[in-house]
């Protein structure tokens, strides 16, 4: 199983309490992903960003709906092996 989390580095820019929005998912739970496939668009102060997949596999958990703010560290979805 993979944990999907936004890059730590997209956090480094970001004031000490900040959140990300997760404005959309692009997949559902159930969906085959390959490595590198954007997964959902999230915002971070005023920034832009797509959440890609780090492997292959299936969607197996959605974990932050989109509308939801999230920290650094935060699970956004679970991918199961293939």
């Amino acid at each position: 199983m993979v944990d999907v989390i936004l890059d730590p580095k997209r956090w480094e820019s970001a004031e000490p309490d900040a959140e990300a929005l997760l404005e959309s998912w692009l997949v559902d739970e159930g969906d085959h992903v390959d490595a590198g496939q954007v997964l959902a668009k999230a915002s971070l102060v005023e920034q832009g960003l797509v959440v890609a997949a780090p492997a292959p596999g299936v969607v197996e958990q959605i974990a932050v709906a989109a509308g939801e703010k999230f920290g650094p560290g935060y699970i956004l979805v679970r991918l199961a092996d293939e």
